[in-house]
């Protein structure tokens, strides 16, 4: 079956339709439809195909973005010199700030996998359905690698305004599929917003290669057509397009429409035969057709793309600024003190003066390299120090070196990378000062992670979209649950899906211990609380040490260190406590077992 075939397949009579009438937290019963009309034709498509590119083509949001984009590549990737520079054939030292911050951040705004959380009604099959959700999810995480597509997909948007995820159905795994997309794939309405990581545009076109046998096998009523582009070499790569719209797609390859379906990721209305049937009267009621109305989770059908835009002032579809484009007047700026420094640093290696009554120039060639190496030079004639004189270069003061510093560090703040980089902590060495660099750095970051998560929580949206559509068999909920299965079938309760807040970016152990000490140090913590922070391989036996030691240092010390309880001189009291009554002894065992430990 060809690819066309399939999502023709996809949208007719063959998806899992509810019984009755239902609606979901995120979708409705699908509107009805006509599940196999497709009323444009190819010259119509076409037409709309040529329209669209050359729209895109020309709007001053393309232009713009592609001139940036450009930009922030170069940086990225260390390209950093001026024309002039090129042109001089002189290497210039270059301090990549920018792929540093950059690489810095993303593992450290990804560190593992979201966590989906699923909710559904309160029936016992909703919250059995929400869990097999969940756990699906989870395992597609997983196996789609989502973590490692994510940041590259995060990289994209640092570097080109937009990142992109596009969701769909793999016919050859049987399985949903996920890929990321450059942002120079896509041919976008310039007229397009992107609300929370949705594409709300008309259309959405991706450009796309293929060899020409390929195309064949997939668009077989196109093989003259195609044949004949390629000169019947049919190992030859074609460039194509596949257009999107919410209600359907098309591939076109010039003025040539390859093929066309309804959207395929939908559920659509369809029909059931009522037989025919006796009523109480003995009266006849005809065999009919019934509409059965079909679930979605989303209310309407999408353009499956998922778009991660942030700085997005809503004039277009792509971002008005990002990390990397504020960051380059930096770069210039760390270059130029950095080439200052290495240019004093070679001057400071003393130039020398030598008098042509002494020698030669081959002679002062020779004293210099003999000098070097530490040798004697002997002087003919004349006072040595009236021949021979070393000029040391004028050091750079000292607020050159700190502008650097400075300088780097708030590119790193940029970024939310200071406390993450063992320079940009080098002057911090408090415990406090690290856990305060380190707040700035979440604080910087966190508008970003929360954006990232809604990215996802789109896409896991997404997910439970194409399951409701195409897991129509039984099909294990993950592979650690083989013998649990989830089919779309089941979907017949209501559900809402996100991403768990915090999931993606857990506090590191170095950032917890530290607090942990932090708010001990302010009375704010319990015992067995501060013990669980620190990890300690047993927090119940640690907390009962602790409290013990700060109730009663000597019953504390007779317990552990009775080598050293004698010499554990009591404190002396003052006149008012001797006048106290004396309390009973309390064994120091018994004493320990009534530390309260909760």
């Amino acid at each position: 079956m060809g690819i066309l075939d399939g999502f023709i397949s996809l949208a007719r009579n063959v998806n899992k339709v509810s019984p009755e009438e239902s609606e979901t937290k995120q979708g409705v019963v699908s509107e009805p439809a006509d599940e196999l009309s497709l009323d444009k034709t190819d010259k119509e498509l076409a037409l709309l195909a040529k329209q669209w590119e050359d729209r895109w083509n020309a709007s001053e949001a393309k232009k713009e973005v592609e001139r940036k984009q450009k930009e922030n590549e170069k940086y990225w990737l260390g390209d950093h010199h001026t024309p002039a520079q090129k042109t001089s054939g002189k290497k210039e030292i270059v301090d990549n700030l920018i792929f540093e911050s950059l690489e810095t951040f993303l593992p450290s705004a990804l560190r593992q996998n979201p966590e989906p959380f699923v909710t559904s009604d309160e029936t016992e099959e909703g919250q059995l359905l929400a869990r097999k959700v969940a756990d699906r999810l989870v395992d597609l995480a997983d196996t789609l690698r989502l973590k490692l597509k994510l940041k590259k997909a995060v990289r994209h948007w640092a570097l080109y305004y937009l990142g992109c995820i596009k969701l769909g159905w793999s016919m050859k795994l049987n399985e949903i599929a996920l890929q990321v997309k450059r942002p120079q794939q896509l041919i976008l309405d310039p007229d397009a917003v992107t609300d929370e990581c949705e594409y709300e545009g008309e259309y959405l076109g991706e450009y796309r290669t293929d060899t020409a046998e390929d195309l064949v096998s997939r668009f077989p009523a196109k093989a003259e057509f195609l044949q004949k582009e390629v000169n019947a070499k049919l190992g030859t790569k074609l460039r194509y397009v596949e257009w999107w719209t919410p209600e359907y797609l098309f591939w076109s390859l010039k003025e040539e429409i390859l093929g066309k379906a309804k959207n395929p990721h939908w559920n659509y209305e369809s029909q059931r035969e009522i037989p025919e049937s006796v009523d109480e009267y003995g009266n006849v009621i005809p065999a009919s057709m019934e509409a059965v109305p079909a679930l979605n989770h989303f209310a309407s059908k999408k353009i499956p793309y998922c778009m991660l835009s942030i700085f997005n002032l809503g004039r277009g579809p792509v971002d008005s600024t990002n990390q990397v484009e504020q960051s380059i007047p930096l770069q210039d700026v760390i270059n130029k003190r950095q080439r200052q420094i290495d240019r004093n640093a070679d001057s400071m290696n003393a130039g020398a003066v030598v008098s042509g009554e002494a020698f030669t120039k081959e002679q002062a060639r020779q004293v210099a390299d003999a000098l070097r190496k530490g040798a004697t030079v002997w002087v003919p004639r004349g006072d040595v120090n009236s021949v021979y004189k070393r000029d040391a270069g004028v050091p750079i003061p000292d607020f050159i070196y700190q502008s650097l510093v400075d300088y780097r560090n708030e590119l790193r703040n940029i970024f939310g990378t200071t406390g993450l980089s063992a320079q940009g902590l080098k002057s911090t060495e408090t415990v406090r000062g690290k856990i305060l660099v380190k707040g700035t750095d979440t604080d910087r970051a966190t508008p970003i992670v929360t954006h990232i998560e809604q990215f996802v929580d789109y896409a896991f949206n997404w997910m439970v979209q194409l399951m409701m559509v195409y897991y129509d068999s039984p099909r294990n909920v993950s592979r650690t649950q083989g013998d649990t299965f989830i089919q779309s079938s089941e979907f017949t309760h209501p559900l809402v899906v996100s991403v768990k807040e915090g999931s993606m970016v857990p506090k590191d152990r170095l950032t917890q211990r530290n607090e942990a000490v932090e708010l001990a140090q302010a009375n704010l913590i319990d015992p067995l609380t501060f013990a669980e922070r620190l990890e300690d391989p047993n927090p119940q036996e640690f907390a009962k040490r602790l409290v013990l030691w700060r109730l009663n240092p000597v019953a504390y010390a007779q317990v552990y260190v009775p080598e050293v309880a004698p010499a554990v001189v009591p404190p002396v009291l003052s006149p008012e406590e001797q006048s106290i009554p004396e309390e009973p002894k309390v064994e120091s065992e018994n004493l320990l077992a009534q530390v309260p430990i909760s």
